[in-house]
């Protein structure tokens, strides 16, 4: 990539910046000039990179590549390279926000609502009882979902029931399944 052709965002230096660091008396050395001019540009791209190095795990600004390695880090593999990149920054950043909330039918609506990129309602059965007092659910957690989103139905019951926990049930509801009457991609 030559000058011309960067990024609007990715940081420039000024020509000579490697150059200028040499002692005076080897900047009038004219093949030792052009010499380090030769890692100058080469080393561009390498200093970019790590002056850019903060900003790497910030789904606002990452790579597409990096989102993706961020929600399989998270424990999650529902990013598509198909959804748009503002899609994916929101799905990766909720994952961020709902990873407190895990195993809740606050984190469940987080993530859900960013994977789905619609309205959701969790209905938790959840309640406390006094000691000696048994409880009067059912122990079935609804899910109340506008879409399957980019998931395939079977894709959105198998992320659903991991953040479900183990010991309740699970009944999705999808008002309108964008995939078919099974969910399932055409």
């Amino acid at each position: 990539m030559t000058r011309v052709e960067q990024r609007a965002d990715a940081p420039s230096y000024p020509p000579g910046w490697l150059v200028g660091q040499l002692p005076v008396g080897m900047r009038d050395d004219d093949l030792l000039v052009r010499f380090t001019t030769i890692f100058e540009r080469l080393g561009e791209t390498l200093r970019a990179g790590a002056d850019g190095i903060e900003h790497l795990a910030d789904p606002t600004v990452t790579t597409p590549g990096m989102l993706i390695a961020m929600g399989r880090w998270l424990g999650y593999d529902v990013i598509d390279d198909d959804l748009p990149i503002a899609h994916q920054r929101r799905i990766i950043a909720a994952l961020g926000r709902a990873l407190p909330w895990r195993g809740t039918a606050r984190g469940l609506e987080l993530l859900l609502e960013a994977v789905t990129d619609a309205p959701v309602v969790v209905t938790d059965p959840g309640q406390v009882v006094p000691a000696g007092e048994a409880a009067t659910t059912d122990g079935v957690v609804t899910v109340q979902v506008a879409t399957c989103g980019h998931l395939r139905r079977h894709e959105l019951e198998a992320l659903v029931r991991d953040e479900v926990p183990a010991h309740l049930g699970v009944d999705l509801r999808v008002a309108t399944d964008d995939h078919g009457a099974n969910g399932e991609h055409p």
